[in-house]
């Protein structure tokens, strides 16, 4: 046998609970529909990106066969060397490149924390 306790809420009380339950329920919904709109967009973003490596794919053998089908290019081997030698060169005057832009950014903090 089971004990039931009834309480008995005062009308404001009870139009309060109503409100809230129902409130509940229409935000149960719309986090329903934007499950449903996600699912849909996710479907969405995972068929363009099968499609996205389909195409990557189809021009990676046009390439392997545009490199089949073409003669291979001999390089000299003093253009080579110049070519090795300008690759750290490039490197170094990006790498000062950002530290000339860090100090001109840490300039201008400085000069609006003196203001």
């Amino acid at each position: 046998m089971t004990n039931t306790i009834h309480i008995r809420l005062e009308y404001e009380e009870a139009l309060e609970a109503k409100r809230d339950i129902l409130s509940s329920e229409m935000e149960l919904i719309r986090i329903v529909k934007i499950m449903k709109r996600y699912e849909l967009l996710r479907n969405e973003e995972l068929r363009a990106k099968i499609k996205l490596k389909r195409k990557a794919l189809e021009f990676n053998m046009d390439i392997r066969k545009l490199q089949r089908a073409l003669p291979e290019m001999q390089i000299p081997e003093s253009i080579k060397r110049i070519e090795r030698e300008n690759i750290p060169v490039k490197k170094e005057r990006y790498e000062r490149d950002l530290e000339l832009e860090l100090r001109e950014i840490q300039d201008k903090l400085n000069s609006l924390q003196t203001r």
